[in-house]
């Protein structure tokens, strides 16, 4: 499946309906087609009724960062009106959008609301302490994409005057869980409502375009573990540091168009004191989080579609038992694991470890779009009265069919 993501000039005159944008898809309509038309250099949407009126193609992933420009005709007598944009709509009964919103009197506010089950419910209201002049164009850039450590939606948007410089900052960041990863649509477009009771309010949009790190990632590039470092480039200052890190990486890598499917490292002291227990990681990532939690998934590794080489090495301090068992699992259906065992008694050599060290790896395939395999590793240890200390462990991957494309 291929795409050429979303851009919209409406360079078009379109009497009813909106036709096909830019990027050549052609849009569906939610709502009456009198309600859209196009003339050259913008889309008008007349909301003559109740609702949400939309625009929208499919943009083939779920996750967007749009930025338009957005305008009103008039600001509401009575109630409000907004206009933006809908994304990860599957269908006109479940879907985000991410709107400028003007108030009786002009008072401007960012506002996130879902429609779930075709009930429409407001996320979060932001106010920006603009005030609306009817017809003023303003730059509105909204973001939404699924956080794999937090496993939520991070909804953020920001609004600007179009003789203005874009602010650095997002101006509204908040979260939902309402339209998860995989069940999520792939469907963005276009918006306009008038919550008034007789609604007299015309939303204009123009120069719509999608940020090209939302359109889906080649093979030869997919990212390792939902890597934000990779998709959403500099999100953050840690972030950033990935991004420097890898650059540097690609300098020494022959296959440098590779350099980032190489994973970052993850260091573990936990101890270990029982039987049988799985492999927690306790250091942070510097390219798994948002702005406001950096947390990850200390346990697993989460891997998209391709046939990858997984490695778990790990040096523990020294303990009186013999040997410990490490092992690799997976979800794929297609791998059942590969367990090595190894000294933890410095004195002793031997069983594919020295000194308390260990190197296993296994072949993992993924092949399902919609779910990636989840790979861990797990500790059998001989008796439950003794603790194990790590201290240094790795659980990585590198994803080797890119090499045979």
């Amino acid at each position: 499946m291929t795409t050429t993501g979303y851009a919209d000039s409406f360079g078009r005159t379109v009497a009813s309906g909106l036709g096909t944008a830019t990027s050549g898809q052609t849009y569906t309509l939610f709502g009456v087609a009198a309600q859209f038309n196009v003339s050259p250099n913008f889309a008008t949407i007349a909301p003559s009724s109740a609702g949400d009126k939309i625009g929208y193609i499919d943009l083939q992933t779920s996750d967007f960062d749009i930025t338009g420009q957005v305008s009103m005709n008039a600001v509401p007598a009575s109630n409000l009106a907004t206009v933006g944009f809908v994304g990860k709509l599957p269908t006109t009964s479940n879907y985000y959008n991410g709107t400028m919103m003007v108030a009786t009197g002009g008072a401007i506010s960012l506002r996130f609301s879902k429609v779930v089950g075709g009930g429409l419910s407001t996320i979060a209201t932001v106010a920006t302490g603009l005030t609306y002049v009817a017809n003023t164009v303003y730059n509105l850039r909204v973001s939404i994409r699924w956080s794999q450590a937090l496993q939520t939606n991070v909804l953020q948007s920001k609004l600007w005057l179009t003789t203005a410089t874009e602010p650095t900052g997002w101006m509204a960041s908040v979260t939902d869980a309402s339209l998860t990863n995989y069940v999520a649509g792939t469907n963005v477009g276009i918006m306009g409502r008038d919550e008034q009771a007789a609604p007299t309010v015309t939303v204009k949009i123009q120069n719509v375009v999608s940020r090209t790190y939302s359109l889906p990632v080649p093979a030869t590039t997919d990212p390792m573990c939902y890597d934000p470092a990779f998709t959403y480039p500099r999100q953050t200052a840690l972030e950033s540091l990935a991004d420097a890190a890898d650059a540097v990486i690609a300098t020494l890598d022959p296959f440098a168009s590779l350099a980032g499917l190489f994973p970052r490292v993850r260091v573990s002291t936990t101890l270990f004191p029982n039987n049988n227990t799985g492999f927690t990681f306790n250091a942070v990532e510097y390219n798994i989080g948002t702005p406001t939690n950096l947390g990850y998934d200390p346990q697993n590794l989460y891997l998209p579609v391709g046939a990858w080489m997984v490695f778990f090495e790990a040096q523990f301090s020294p303990a009186a038992s013999d040997t410990i068992w490490a092992s690799i699992g997976s979800t794929s259906v297609f791998n059942t694991g590969i367990a090595d065992s190894f000294r933890s008694n410095p004195s002793h050599t031997g069983d594919r470890g020295v000194g308390g060290s260990v190197h296993a790896s296994t072949m993992v395939y993924s092949t399902d779009p919609a779910t990636p395999v989840k790979v861990n590793v797990s500790l059998l240890t001989p008796t439950t009265s003794n603790s194990y200390t790590a201290t240094y462990a790795a659980l990585s991957a590198i994803k080797i069919s890119d090499y045979f494309a």
